[in-house]
Parts: C-alpha cells; structure tokens; sequence
C-alpha cells in the first residue's frame, strides 16, 4: 500500500487536489447521481435498492474521509484496503468486472457537466481537474481488478478442487472395500488424480480390494491403459487387489488395436460381477496379493 503513495507524482498530487476542490462540495449530489445510475445496473441494482437512505449516507461519508485522508493527507492505506475488498467481494457476489466500468462510465458522465463549466471561464484548471479525476480512477480501477482478478483465480482454483473430488469418488461399500466409479474421458492427468485418490483413500481406509468400473468411460488410449496398470499394481503393493469393470467393446478393441495389454489386472464385464467377485474374494480363507485363480498370470 505504501508503494500507492509512491507511484504518485508531484504533478499527480497537483492534479488530484484540483479534483477534490471540485468534488468534495459536490459529492453529495453525485454520489446520488451515480446512485441512480447504479440501480439500473442488473448486477448492482437489487445491492442499492436493499440499502436504506442511512446506509447510503453512511458508506458515502467513509467513502469521502478515506479520500480525503488519502488526497490531503497522504496516507493511502485505508482507501487502498476498501478497494481492494471491493474487488474481493465483487468476486465472490459473481459480479461482472464489466459492472464496475458501467459505474466509473456513470460516475464521468455526472462530473462532465462541472468540468465543462470550469473548462469555459479557466481551461487550464478544467485540465488539471480532468486529469487529477482519471488519475483516481485509474488507481481505483488498478487496485480493485488486481484484487478481483486475485479473487476469481481462488475461487476458480477452488472450484477445479471440488470438480476433481466429484469426479473421481471413492466409495466404501463394506469394510476393506472400495468402488472407484469413473465417468467421463480420462487424460493423464486426470489418470495421476485417481492414482493419488484411490492409493490415499486404500490407506485410510485399510482396503483390501477395490473395484474400479470404467463403465461411463468412452475411451481409453495407450498412456491412459498403462497408467491404470500401474495404479492396480501400486494398490497391490499396498496390499489390496484392483478389479477393472465396464471395459466397453470399443475400449477393448482399441486396447488390442494399440497393442496395450493389462496383463496381471483382473477385468470382469459389469460392476456386478466386480462385486460379486470380491464378495467371493474376501469369503475366502486367503486373499490373494496377486492375480485372481484363473486369470492371466
């Protein structure tokens, strides 16, 4: 924030105190004027109109002493701090940056009448003032996208987060174990999330089989099917056998097409059977660590 006051010239100062000479006395007046104009704003019209006349007031007087301590008195921390918050929770309401713009447009509109008429007796001041106005408005608008564009990257990041957790559920059914549904395609990234997923949900969970069905999957590459491989072969180390459900006939030619082979993974055509195999699995006396009686050594 002290790199605020900083970035502010001396003919940046100058130029800001013509504007607050205008502006402070006619604030009143064009804080309801750029109130008018918020409320036909669709983002920011039902905010207004929820506000009572003493909430208005009382925002635009802090609204004021912050500028003023800023532009009079140098201090630029308090006025950057409610900018910045601005943006934040511009972010989080989900309104659009755009709708800010709408209101600087609104705000110009309201003081071009007053500079237009200081402009006529003294252009030179009309100038300074412009200037001292956009100067403002440019830090305004600087510091409050900074911290909305800061704001949306969380929230973005945080919505990818729960995206991935949907995506890729881990459900126990029984005691020791698990069923990995996946739907939708599987790159290889999304082939790493459900590795770290299953082995960390296999460990919390001491499971000893997993049933992975691959039923709403469309399909499956070469780099995909080897990364499968080695998460059952990892969740073996581990000690819990990985059966793959659901390998749809497209998906079992391409693997044969590509020459990818899944040999010691242990498939079986629906979720099931998978359920059903590991029913019998874990009735046995011992489970096997390996692959399955009569499957594919």
């Amino acid at each position: 924030m002290a790199s605020t006051a900083a970035r502010i010239t001396a003919p940046d100062l100058v130029a800001l105190r013509a504007y607050w000479a205008v502006y402070e006395p006619a604030a009143p007046e064009l804080s309801n004027e750029v109130r008018i104009a918020c409320e036909n704003i669709p983002e920011f019209g039902p905010i207004m109109r929820a506000m009572t006349e003493e909430q208005h007031a009382s925002q635009q007087a802090h609204s004021l002493a912050m500028q003023r301590q800023a532009i009079l008195g140098g201090n630029w921390d308090e006025y950057v701090a409610d900018l910045t918050a601005q943006g934040i929770a511009y972010a989080q309401m989900g309104i659009g940056f755009g709708a800010w713009f709408r209101i600087i447009a609104a705000f110009r509109t309201a003081m071009e009448p007053r500079i237009v008429a200081i402009a006529r007796q003294d252009m030179e001041r009309a100038t300074a003032v412009s200037a001292g106005m956009n100067c403002l408005l440019d830090l305004a608008m600087g510091t409050i996208g900074d911290a909305y564009l800061l704001a949306k990257e969380e929230i973005i990041r945080s919505q990818q987060e729960a995206i991935r957790e949907i995506s890729t559920p881990v459900l126990q059914i029984r005691d020791k174990v698990l069923i990995l549904p996946v739907v939708g395609m599987v790159d290889t990234h999304r082939a790493r999330l459900l590795t770290e997923t299953l082995l960390g949900a296999i460990r919390a969970r001491r499971a000893r089989a997993v049933v992975m069905d691959i039923t709403g999957v469309p399909l499956v590459d070469s780099k995909v099917a080897k990364h499968l491989a080695q998460t059952c072969e990892a969740a073996r180390l581990m000690g819990a056998t990985v059966l793959i459900t659901g390998i749809s006939q497209e998906i079992a030619q391409t693997l044969v097409t590509i020459g990818v082979e899944l040999s010691g993974v242990r498939t079986l055509g629906d979720l099931q059977s998978g359920i059903e195999e590991v029913e019998r699995m874990l009735n046995s006396p011992i489970l096997p660590s390996g692959p399955f009686p009569g499957s594919p050594a």
